[in-house]
């Protein structure tokens, strides 16, 4: 059975995630102690968020640009003269190429953390699906309120969502996502009427400025991003952003005295939930009392609540999100090093034979750049290449190099299961030609194929950490340089990186 890429595939992107969710939290934490208005805006906790998301998917996407980090192959070894009755032909056992032999350990590591992953995925999906549950328990347990009666709206001229009344020591919330409706708590009645009618104003500006939507992006993104703990402070600084953002618009052009009203009915509610053992809000609600980061931030927001400090401008807030985050997303994606293989140690230097084709050959792909040409010896292991290696996404067709009879055409090749999906071709004067990795085969055994014909296309099956094809040339039992076939239909040794 071969082995898929994909796990390894996601635990590069989830790497690459961790590294552009830190970078971000880092960057926005050193931004904010120069302009302390960022915490106020909600864009760029949220976009930095979103950039950890997309290096998720997008590392995963195949036939994206990757830089190697690694040194440039050095040159082919020189060609020799095989003798006759060399290594067994590609299509008998136990001759597995060089250059595509992992280590057993990292096909498992990948797949342990796809578990993983998958686990902690379930549990705060769990998590949130409870937040959910406990809300609508909330709304069914509650009672229609009248409006015109509670002394909560005598300020309110407005259409106002669905109100709810309920005897438990919870804080004013906003719930729901498609129908969003106000909970209050019953204990609400016992404040001022001055500080309850500011409370259900910051609950109304949390649905006019669609607060609730930014809520559920961020736990989502959370959830997606669980192992990350730089995501769960981010949404932790979205959430802290709605709460300031509305003391903000319920407090514009209000005296000093009404901002001491706030605060205190901030303090008052607080006070409720921890004598109740109930300091927190679900998920999926924005609550009046919740706080987000302890009793440290909830000083510092009264202190701006009284204060008035000014929020950093939403175009300053933005172009800040934007200039660390898109490059930051960019880079993580471009700079991943392209997956290679490792090789046995201990194992000769296959014979090569030297070989002109009477026909001209084409190469096995449209467009051609190689990754590791045949006989580099600058590997893990020193061990000689027996191929070679062509860049090519999933799914980009493979075609024959030149006519021929198709030998072998399978997903459980005899060199081993690290090929993957194979086919070998039989040609003129002796020649085979081996193509591993393959997505699909399209020819069977037996079939006769002609030059430019479709075989299949190109993969990432076997034991492999990347999308490509691996090619190999074979007479009489030697190995063949794929390039003394090919010829011009390859790019120069020069251009050939890893």
């Amino acid at each position: 059975m071969a082995y898929s890429s994909y796990p390894l595939v996601f635990l590069q992107a989830s790497l690459t995630a961790l590294a552009v969710c830190t970078a971000a939290w880092a960057g926005l934490l050193l931004a904010r102690r120069r302009w302390p208005g960022l915490a106020q805006r909600r864009l760029p906790w949220l976009l930095a968020q979103l950039a950890g998301a997309a290096s998720l998917v997008l590392a995963m996407l195949p036939g994206l640009p990757r830089y190697s980090l690694l040194p440039a192959d050095a040159p082919a070894a020189a060609s020799i003269t095989a003798p006759a009755g060399g290594s067994a032909p590609l299509a008998g056992g136990g001759t597995g190429s060089d250059d595509l032999d992992e280590a057993e350990r990292l096909p498992l590591l990948g797949w342990l953390w796809l578990a993983c992953y998958g686990g902690g995925l379930a549990w705060h999906a769990g998590r949130w699906h409870r937040a959910h549950r406990a809300v609508r328990g909330l709304l069914h347990a509650g009672e229609r309120c009248d409006v015109q009666t509670h002394p909560a709206f005598a300020a309110v001229h407005a259409a106002t969502p669905p109100v709810r009344e309920v005897d438990a020591p919870i804080a004013p919330m906003l719930a729901g996502l498609r129908r969003p409706a106000l909970l209050l708590p019953r204990h609400l009645r016992a404040f001022p009427a001055e500080q309850q009618q500011l409370i259900v104003a910051h609950e109304l500006a949390h649905l006019r400025r669609r607060d609730h939507l930014w809520q559920h992006a961020g736990v989502l993104l959370q959830t997606l991003l669980w192992f990350i703990p730089a995501a769960h402070g981010l949404r932790a600084h979205l959430h802290w952003a709605l709460e300031l953002g509305c003391d903000r618009a319920v407090l514009a052009g209000r005296p000093a005295a009404t901002r001491r009203s706030y605060a205190a009915a901030l303090v008052a509610q607080l006070a409720v939930q921890v004598d109740a053992r109930h300091a927190g809000t679900p998920l999926a609600a924005l609550g009046f009392g919740w706080s987000a980061t302890g009793a440290a931030a909830l000083a510092d927001r009264i202190r701006m609540i009284r204060d008035t400090g000014p929020a950093a401008p939403a175009p300053l807030a933005g172009a800040i999100a934007l200039l660390l985050l898109a490059p930051l997303c960019g880079a993580s994606v471009l700079l991943q090093p392209q997956p290679g293989w490792r090789d046995e140690p201990g194992m000769p230097a296959p014979p090569q034979a030297t070989v002109a084709p009477a026909v001209r050959w084409q190469a096995p792909l449209a467009q051609v750049q190689v990754t590791s040409d045949f006989g580099t010896t600058n590997r893990p292991s020193g061990k000689p290449h027996r191929g070679m290696d062509l860049r090519a996404m999933r799914g980009t067709l493979v075609m024959a190099p030149a006519d021929g009879m198709v030998a072998v055409s399978t997903d459980t090749y005899a060199g081993g299961q690290r090929y993957g999906k194979v086919v070998v071709i039989e040609h003129a004067d002796g020649l085979r030609t081996l193509y591993a990795h393959l997505d699909k085969r399209t020819v069977r055994a037996g079939d006769q194929v002609r030059a430019g014909q479709q075989i299949g296309t190109s993969g990432a099956t076997g034991k492999v950490t990347g999308p490509h094809l691996h090619f190999e040339v074979q007479r009489g039992g030697a190995q063949v340089d794929p390039r003394d076939v090919l010829g011009a239909s390859l790019p120069p040794m020069a251009s050939t990186r890893r």
